[in-house]
């Protein structure tokens, strides 16, 4: 078994050190926020060089909404300008999945540190660049699931358990696009449209929606009456058959 000598230790001891010191800095000295940091990005927080913790609060505080420790929806549209890209871009979705934000259109400090700090950025024209990387992660799988999971739950109006059909269909059809295309989108949201109008979409449906769309055949050849869809899903299948034998 591998055994670290005294000089070996003392470094690992000053490496630890000076993570937590970052991510201290990072988090205002707020003891809670920065151990969290720490354990969930602590290799970014040694990295001193690559994000400067005043820069990064400078950022921060240069869109906050005055009076507030929030970033609201005007600060929000300001950072996607500077950023020049469209607040329905899914590159937004995707830098607020990293935030791990609770809900769309504001980012609290914490979440606007931590998420800027995990992508070793502390500044708008780093984050620019970094754009076309963040953007290829919806071409991993295991991140599209990721990405999608958080969706549902930074889709939702606060206090609400369920998500509106229009907010809904309008983060499938954001999601369901590019490397992640599903041929069914169009015909999935007006099919809601028209039998569930109104109503609001459970985690439920949300989550299965996923494992049908990558797992059903366009044609439904594969579709199995018997398997334990929602009864949305079997649903919808019966009506897109109708459809196309009308056609």
């Amino acid at each position: 078994m591998n055994r670290l000598n005294k000089a070996q230790k003392d470094k690992v001891v000053q490496f630890s050190e000076k993570a937590a010191y970052e991510c201290l800095k990072l988090a205002s000295w707020g003891v809670d926020a920065g151990i969290d940091y720490f354990y969930t990005s602590g290799q970014q927080c040694a990295s001193s060089s690559s994000v400067d913790p005043r820069a990064l609060e400078a950022l921060y505080q240069s869109y906050k909404a005055s009076g507030e420790d929030m970033m609201l929806a005007d600060g929000v549209c300001r950072f996607c300008e500077d950023l020049e890209v469209d607040p329905a871009d899914v590159i937004m979705l995707i830098i607020s999945y990293h935030m791990n934000a609770a809900v769309m259109c504001e980012f609290s400090k914490e979440e606007f540190t931590s998420g800027m700090l995990k992508m070793g950025c502390d500044s708008v024209a780093k984050l620019k660049l970094k754009i076309p990387e963040l953007r290829k992660e919806t071409k991993s799988n295991e991140r599209f699931r990721e990405l999608y999971n958080f969706a549902y739950l930074f889709a939702r109006e606060k206090d609400k358990k369920f998500v509106s059909l229009e907010t809904a269909n309008a983060m499938w059809q954001l999601l369901f696009s590019g490397d992640q295309a599903w041929p069914l989108i169009a015909d999935w949201c007006a099919f809601l449209e028209g039998s569930h109008a109104g109503k609001a979409i459970s985690k439920d449906t949300w989550s299965q929606l996923l494992d049908f769309a990558k797992t059903v055949k366009a044609d439904f050849s594969n579709y199995d009456d018997n398997s334990a869809w929602p009864y949305l899903l079997d649903e919808f299948v019966d009506h897109v058959k109708a459809q196309r034998t009308m056609s």
